[in-house]
């Protein structure tokens, strides 16, 4: 039996062989890497969001950052909005997001969905903010209402290491029984995450591809050689047990930090806008306002003032410790008083009397000094007016006296006249019957 030898390949032919291998494990590598590399979010979290309007909670969205390709230049970045193949948003109730590219009032909006005759009604807000406020262009229609998983470009020019910040601006709907779609809640989050660094991960694929390559070699060394077991798993659960704490307080409470940021600076609008159209009117002195008018301006500071309190309540742990907040809120609070005061003063100049009543406000001492001195002249004027009421009385009444002692005078004295008036008429005929002629009778 003839033995024939194993077939060998010649120093050289290993050496290709040994060579072939590495440089397919080596472009293998490469390949998986900037596969990895572009498929691996910088950033992905599920957050809560949290109304604006009552700091409650809404629901919950998963939200994850990468990059477009892994270039040291890569400018563009995706934006994945929700979680595929699970509950889109994980609400309460079934909600549907929107989002829009540009600011528009939500006039304006429900009239141009009445006009795609898909009708939406808005509730409680009077316009629509951008979907980044930070100034970051996105690649998007005007608006968008989003059902499912959506991924949304966005583009910026950054430096590997930089922290990039998006400050996002969700609007939430529901659906009633007659699927009627009304927008009634407003949300905003805080993105921050890192630009990579493509050359940190040069020599980490480096060191997989040796790693491979000497295991194809039979040279690999076990960790398991370096690292105590019970000692990395002891790492391991202290690092998942730090990540938990810093996931469950330090992202939620910088959330809350920026949402409460957000309701001030859109509180202190609202009070600004309040407050010039409260002046316009106070300066307008010949214009009356209507009590309709002023009632309205009441309803407004009111509703201001409970959503003010309400987040003051819901946000005192971080009121209590974050100065610059605190400050922020406090003169947030000042200004709505103020305005307050105006809208009260504009109702008090309904009233005639409103210009005694402010110089009384204004000047006391003068008031009260006044007052003393009126007092003593209306009591002298009293006293004058008493006398002189007297003394007109007295007057009136001699000449009553007077005029009735004439009458009974007058009364007393009429029959002495008749009396008189008679013994004169018989005087006169006795004198005119003495002068008659007797022969003036005889011819009679």
């Amino acid at each position: 039996m003839n033995n024939h030898p194993c077939p060998s390949f010649p120093d050289g032919g290993q050496m290709a062989v040994r060579f072939l291998t590495y440089l397919f494990l080596l472009c293998f590598s490469t390949v998986c890497f900037s596969q990895t590399a572009q498929g691996t979010p910088v950033f992905s979290k599920k957050e809560t969001l949290y109304s604006t309007k009552n700091g409650s909670a809404i629901g919950n969205l998963l939200l994850s950052i990468e990059p477009k390709n892994t270039g040291a230049n890569n400018e563009e970045w995706i934006l994945t909005i929700g979680e595929k193949g699970n509950t889109f948003f994980d609400s309460r109730i079934e909600r549907t997001l929107w989002l829009f590219n540009k600011k528009v009032s939500a006039n304006d909006f429900k009239r141009e969905m009445r006009n795609r005759d898909y009708p939406v009604e808005v509730k409680d807000i009077t316009e629509f903010s951008v979907f980044c406020e930070n100034g970051i262009r996105f690649d998007m229609k005007d608006w968008e209402e989003l059902r499912k998983q959506t991924q949304v470009s966005f583009f910026i020019k950054a430096s590997p290491g930089q922290r990039i910040t998006l400050r996002l601006v969700f609007y939430a709907s529901l659906q009633d029984s007659r699927r009627r779609t009304t927008i009634d809640d407003e949300a905003r989050v805080r993105i921050d995450f890192e630009v990579p660094d493509p050359s940190a991960r040069a020599p980490q694929a480096q060191r997989n591809t040796q790693t491979q390559a000497q295991a194809q070699d039979g040279e690999l060394i076990s960790l398991t050689e370096r690292i105590d077991p019970a000692m990395a798993a002891q790492l391991r659960e202290a690092k998942r047990e730090e990540e938990a704490l810093l996931q469950a307080e330090g992202p939620n409470k910088a959330q809350r930090m920026a949402l409460l940021n957000s309701f001030i600076s859109e509180r202190n609008r609202e009070v600004l806008e309040l407050q010039d159209e409260v002046n316009d009117l106070l300066d307008d002195k010949k214009t009356k306002v209507d009590a309709f008018k002023i009632d309205s301006l009441e309803l407004v500071a009111d509703e201001i003032k409970k959503k003010v309190d309400f987040w003051e309540n819901g946000y005192a742990d971080i009121l209590l410790t974050e100065e610059a907040i605190h400050d922020k809120f406090t003169k947030l609070k000042i200004a709505l008083t103020a305005t307050s005061k105006k809208i009260t003063e504009l109702r008090q100049n309904l009233n005639p009397f409103n210009g005694i009543i402010t110089f009384v406000q204004n000047n006391l001492l003068l008031s009260i000094g006044g007052g003393i001195v009126g007092l003593f002249v209306l009591k002298l004027l009293n006293k004058l007016v008493k006398k002189m009421f007297s003394q007109i009385k007295g007057m009136i009444k001699s000449r009553i006296n007077k005029a009735k002692s004439n009458a009974k005078n007058k009364v007393k004295q009429q029959p002495k006249k008749w009396l008189k008036k008679g013994k004169k008429k018989e005087k006169v005929v006795d004198e005119e019957f003495e002068t008659i002629d007797i022969n003036d009778l005889a011819e009679i």
